[in-house]
């Protein structure tokens, strides 16, 4: 696909001097001008973002490094009928600040938008079929070009990774709108990187497979490949889910926060077997209710012993009913619990008794109890680098794997 960024920048046209590019506000600026007109759909620059009216795209740039030959931008992407928002963090380097910039949008122009250009502009995906919870999916794939730095191999199409992690990554789909996949793999020396991101989260078993194929690149000198693969699911196969978009993404949030004082509150045995009902009548929501009981204090012990790999699966036991294996990033609500869980805790949501409901959702975890006897057995260092399996979560008959 053919990208057009060869124009004059606004202080060429009116031939103001240049701008201090160091300076972020600048740098940006800078950013949206060189986004604008590039986007193979018409777009507009509204303040600190640009605006795709055809596909209903918003761009939100932000400079998280600038310096004279250097810069890192971010960017927040997001559009209602994908009914999450992505994020993509590009870096640039050159002889001057322009240049790095040009670098960071080039980046993610030629990569991570040719993705989405590809989905939005109705061209044909790779279809795919897949089966979730008894219910069937259908989706089509989308594979952008590959941005490569250094002494890499000299390809643009990604299906050299498609092939190869294609497999696992159905394996990783659920119900979600769109599926959003990064892979970036880099070598220098014997130092190699690998890593595929689903969703914005690691998957430690695929960033193996894609370390694995960076050590086949010539030793000798820098090399990296960037890729991204969108996934959207067809329409006529979606199923509702109550918490899509910016709307059901604060009403989550603000039954997460309901959910951790509620369980906060619970200062007594008795209170806390009780939990499970009185959280699904403050909810409103069954599901949701059993999740928060079950899968906060997990989430919480996961990102306080961060040393240790957690399997990317959980066992789901609903009463009565057989067991079922599911990806995390199978379930709707698994991920954005934790998103939502994390975000008011940065903010200031619980107030002073942030580190209390912290805590006690760590000691109510079956995590901290199986660390803790791992310790008690082995010593305080056992579980350095360690890998915990799946745990296994008991549900109600009712409960419904979404």
């Amino acid at each position: 696909m053919k990208w057009n960024m060869l124009k004059k920048d606004s202080n060429e046209q009116n031939n103001s001097p240049d701008p201090d590019l160091t300076n972020p506000d600048a740098a940006l600026r800078h950013v949206l001008d060189s986004l604008h007109g590039c986007l193979q759909t018409p777009d507009r620059v509204e303040g600190n973002r640009i605006y795709c009216p055809d596909w209903q795209i918003t761009i939100e740039p932000w400079i998280e490094q600038v310096d004279q030959r250097g810069a890192v931008v971010n960017f927040h992407v997001s559009a209602p009928q994908w009914g999450k928002d992505l994020f993509e963090c590009c870096a640039g380097m050159g002889s001057d600040t322009k240049q790095a910039l040009g670098m960071a949008c080039g980046s993610f122009l030629f990569s991570f938008m040719d993705g989405i250009v590809q989905m939005e502009s109705g061209q044909t995906g790779e279809s795919l079929e897949t089966e979730f919870a008894g219910k069937p999916h259908r989706w089509k794939a989308y594979l952008s070009n590959i941005v490569g730095m250094g002494n890499s191999p000299q390809t643009e199409d990604a299906r050299v990774y498609w092939d190869a992690l294609k497999e696992e990554v159905v394996k990783r789909l659920g119900n979600q709108k769109l599926c959003f996949v990064k892979v970036f793999l880099s070598r220098s020396g014997e130092n190699i990187t690998g890593e595929c991101r689903i969703d914005d989260v690691k998957s430690e078993a695929l960033s193996s497979i894609v370390a694995d194929m960076a050590k086949e690149w010539d030793a000798g000198y820098f090399a990296s490949h960037k890729a991204f693969f969108f996934i959207r699911q067809e329409e006529e196969t979606v199923l509702p889910y109550p918490y899509a978009g910016r709307q059901g993404w604060e009403i989550l949030r603000e039954k997460v926060r309901t959910a951790a004082l509620m369980f906060h509150a619970s200062g007594d045995q008795e209170q806390y077997e009780t939990l499970p009902e009185r959280l699904a009548q403050a909810l409103g929501d069954a599901t949701l209710a059993a999740e928060c009981y079950s899968f906060l204090p997990e989430i919480c012990a996961e990102n306080a012993f961060d040393q240790i790999t957690y399997a990317e699966t959980v066992e789901i036991l609903p009463y009565g009913r057989e067991a079922v294996t599911c990806y995390k990033n199978q379930l709707a609500d698994y991920w954005p619990l934790h998103n939502a869980l994390f975000s008011l805790f940065e903010e200031g949501a619980f107030g002073d008794a942030a580190n209390d409901i912290y805590r006690e959702y760590i000691g109510m975890s079956a995590i901290y109890s199986v660390i803790c006897q791992i310790k008690e057995k082995n010593g305080n260092d056992a579980m350095g680098g360690g890998v915990l399996s799946a745990l296994l979560f008991n549900m109600d008959s009712d409960f419904e794997i979404r």
